[in-house]
């Protein structure tokens, strides 16, 4: 009894060692990682698209899962997902990696993940191709996740982007978006210990819909800065790359 005990703790504690599908991404100058991958956030649970976000080996952002809540559609989208394939490169200062995923179950709901990692700092997106549940495109709310790792949080249970905070061993870690016209407004929620998740501002009188829209459909950029400083992190070039 106290083995299967002790084996369920370790499973909550790390749900990315039974990761699948993983696929890295690294920095021109090798020091940051993002890793992708499919894995579950508890026993029992729907696997799901997850990430991790690693300085010089450090967790910055340690397993944080990724979600859009389609109304009156189930599961989550990037829940019980499966990779069809991926393709990566290099850009202007960065390296980039696009991941296409099928989800299982769904009558063939896809959800891809373009990634772009920096020297100092790493962004991802959703992107939505046309598919036939998501021709009409109504979004209830986004569920990304930060775990934000040992970085020291003293703020309110909502907070509004930017969101910078002092990471223990690894500097400063800002978390910001690039503006896409007709977004909803993004705020972040402290669920527990150190994990922010997104929260859209809901249409008004609309049944809490978030957003209406069509596919193809890309969200704004979520972006994790990293730096010595806070002028650092906060006067990065990235968001300015990202926003032209």
């Amino acid at each position: 009894m106290r083995f299967r005990q002790c084996l369920a703790l370790l499973l909550l504690a790390f749900p990315a060692a039974r990761a699948q599908d993983e696929r890295r991404v690294v920095s021109p100058d090798g020091r940051l990682e993002f890793r992708i991958f499919v894995a579950q956030p508890e026993p029992g649970a729907l696997y799901r698209l997850g990430y991790r976000l690693l300085v010089a080996g450090k967790p910055a952002i340690e397993t944080s899962f990724l979600g859009l809540d389609i109304h009156n559609q189930e599961p989550v989208l990037c829940e019980n997902v499966g990779l069809i394939n991926s393709s990566a490169g290099t850009g202007d200062g960065y390296r980039w990696l696009i991941a296409n995923y099928m989800q299982n179950g769904s009558l063939g709901r896809l959800v891809n993940l373009e990634i772009r990692v920096w020297n100092d700092g790493a962004a991802f997106r959703y992107v939505l191709p046309r598919s036939t549940p998501l021709e009409d495109l109504l979004i209830d709310d986004e569920l990304t996740e930060f775990d934000l790792a040992q970085a020291r949080i003293d703020t309110a249970s909502t907070i509004p982007l930017p969101f910078v905070a002092r990471g223990p061993g690894i500097g400063w870690v800002a978390i910001a978006e690039a503006h896409t016209a007709g977004y909803p407004q993004t705020q972040l929620f402290r669920t527990r210990g150190n994990i922010l998740v997104t929260h859209l501002s809901p249409l008004p009188n609309d049944f809490g819909i978030s957003l209406e829209g069509h596919t193809p459909f890309t969200t704004p950029w979520r972006v994790i800065l990293i730096g010595a400083d806070r002028e650092r992190v906060t006067g990065s070039p990235v968001l300015n790359q990202l926003n032209r």
